[in-house]
C-alpha cells in the first residue's frame, strides 16, 4: 500500500511539470505571435542612428528608387525592405536629414525624408539612391500604352505645359515627362512660359510655334493654350478661334496622318476668385473661352480633354491650396503627375480607330526606350527657310499689350 501511494505521488508531480512545460511554451509562442512588425530588422542588436540636423523641401518633386535599403525610421534599423519592392512606387522628397551614424560603423550621411505617391510609406533613404522619374528603369506604363509605341509626340502649350510652377521651372516631373512614362514613348515639350493661343508676342506662342515646328517628324501632337489668352489680352473669342482654326489647319497641311489632341485650360484664381465666370480682358469669361476651344477642336475632329468633364476633382475651390503651388495657377510636381495620367488615360481612350491598325501585334516588341526629352530642340525643329507660309490673321489684327505674363 506504502509503495502504490509513493508511485501516484510521483505520477502526479511528472504530469505537474509537463503541463507547467507546456503552459509556458504556449504562452511564450502567443507572446511571439502578437509582437510580430511589419518592418524588417535587420540586426537585432544593431545600433540606432541619430539625426544631426533636418530642411524641409519646399516643393515635393518625383523619384524612383535605384538601390538601397527603405528605412521605416530615423534610427536606420528597421526597413519595409529593398528598393526592388518598391521598382514602381513613385516617391516624392519631404525633407534632407543630415544622419550621424558612428555607431553603425559609418560616419556622417545625408539621407531624404521620402513620401509614396498614395502616401501609404513615409520612410528614409540614402539620397544617392533618388533618382529622376525621367532616368533609369521605371516602368509605370499604362494599359494599351502600346498603342503610342515607337510614335514621337510633341506637346504644345504655356507655362503648364512647359512644367512652371509659379516660381520655378520643373526639371523633373513636368506632365510631358509623365506622359513619357505612362506612354512608354518619347516626348518633346515645347511649351513656353507666357504663350498665348491667338498672338505672336513670344516664340512660343502658337503661331510662331507652328511656323518653326516640322509637324512631319511626329505622330501626335498635344495643343494646350488658352489661359494667358484669358488672362492677358484683349483678342475676342472670334479672333482667338479664327487663329486656332489656321494653325490646326496648317499642322493637318504638313502631316495629314497627325493624331492630334486638344487640352483646355484648368482654372485659375486671380485675387483668389475661380475665374470660371468671371468676365476678363477680352470680355469673355474662362467657361466661355473653354466652351469656345471645344467647338473648335470638336469641329475639326480633335478629342477634346475638358477638365470640368474629365477631371472634375484635379482643380477645385477647396483643394487649389495645394494642388496649385502657386494656389493660384500652376501645380505642384505632385499635381502635374495627376495631369499625366489623366492626359494620358485620355490619348489612349480616344486614340482613333484609323491609326490602330499600324499598332505592332506583339506588345513585347512594342515597348521604346524612354529618353529625356522634354527640352526643345530648335535646330531640328527648324523649317527650311524657303517653305512659305501665308498667316494673315494674327498680322491684320491689332496686336494686345499683354502684362504679367506667366
Amino acid at each position: 500500500m506504502e509503495k502504490s501511494l509513493k508511485y501516484a505521488l510521483a505520477l502526479g508531480l511528472s504530469l505537474m511539470t509537463l503541463t507547467g512545460t507546456y503552459s509556458v511554451n504556449a504562452a511564450s509562442k502567443k507572446q511571439t505571435t502578437d509582437t510580430t512588425d511589419t518592418t524588417t530588422k535587420t540586426g537585432a542588436d544593431k545600433p540606432a542612428a541619430t539625426v544631426i540636423s533636418s530642411t524641409d523641401i519646399d516643393e515635393q518633386l518625383p523619384y524612383h528608387l535605384s538601390g538601397g535599403q527603405v528605412y521605416s525610421s530615423t534610427d536606420l534599423t528597421d526597413t519595409f525592405g529593398n528598393w526592388k519592392k518598391f521598382a514602381n512606387t513613385t516617391w516624392y522628397s519631404v525633407r534632407n536629414v543630415k544622419m550621424d551614424r558612428s555607431s553603425q560603423g559609418s560616419g556622417n550621411s545625408l539621407f531624404t525624408e521620402i513620401q509614396s505617391g498614395n502616401k501609404k510609406y513615409t520612410a528614409w533613404v540614402w539620397h544617392g539612391y533618388l533618382q529622376p522619374i525621367t532616368q533609369g528603369k521605371f516602368d509605370i506604363a499604362a494599359k494599351n500604352s502600346e498603342l503610342f509605341a515607337n510614335k514621337k509626340i510633341v506637346t504644345l502649350g504655356d507655362s503648364i505645359t512647359h512644367g512652371y510652377d509659379g516660381s520655378t521651372n520643373l526639371e523633373n516631373g513636368t506632365y510631358p515627362q509623365w506622359l513619357q512614362r505612362y506612354l512608354n514613348t518619347s516626348v518633346d515639350n515645347l511649351g513656353y512660359n507666357g504663350a498665348f493661343m491667338a498672338s505672336e508676342s513670344t516664340e512660343g506662342d502658337f503661331t510662331p510655334v507652328v511656323k518653326k515646328t516640322n509637324f512631319a517628324d511626329y505622330d501626335v501632337a498635344t495643343i494646350a493654350y488658352g489661359t494667358n489668352d484669358y488672362g492677358h489680352s484683349r483678342y475676342t473669342l472670334d479672333a482667338i478661334k479664327e487663329v486656332m482654326l489656321d494653325n490646326i489647319h496648317e499642322m493637318k497641311r504638313e502631316n495629314k496622318k497627325l493624331i492630334i489632341y486638344g487640352i483646355l485650360p484648368i482654372t485659375r484664381y486671380d485675387n483668389d476668385i475661380n475665374s470660371d465666370d468671371i468676365t476678363g480682358r477680352g470680355n469673355y469669361t474662362m467657361n466661355e473661352l473653354r466652351d469656345m476651344l471645344s467647338e473648335v477642336y470638336q469641329s475639326e475632329d480633335i478629342p477634346v480633354l475638358d477638365w470640368r468633364n474629365d477631371a472634375k476633382q484635379l482643380i477645385t475651390d477647396s483643394n487649389r491650396t495645394y494642388r496649385l503651388f502657386d494656389e493660384r495657377l500652376h501645380p505642384s510636381a505632385r499635381t502635374y503627375q495627376m495631369m499625366g495620367k489623366e492626359i494620358a488615360n485620355f490619348m489612349i481612350e480616344n486614340y482613333p480607330e484609323s491609326a490602330k491598325e499600324t499598332v505592332p501585334a506583339d506588345k513585347s516588341q512594342s515597348k521604346t526606350k524612354t529618353t529625356t526629352a522634354g527640352k526643345v530642340k530648335a535646330n531640328s525643329k527648324k523649317k527650311a527657310s524657303s517653305k512659305s507660309k501665308t498667316k494673315t490673321t494674327t498680322t491684320t489684327k491689332a496686336k494686345s499689350k499683354t502684362t504679367n505674363k506667366k
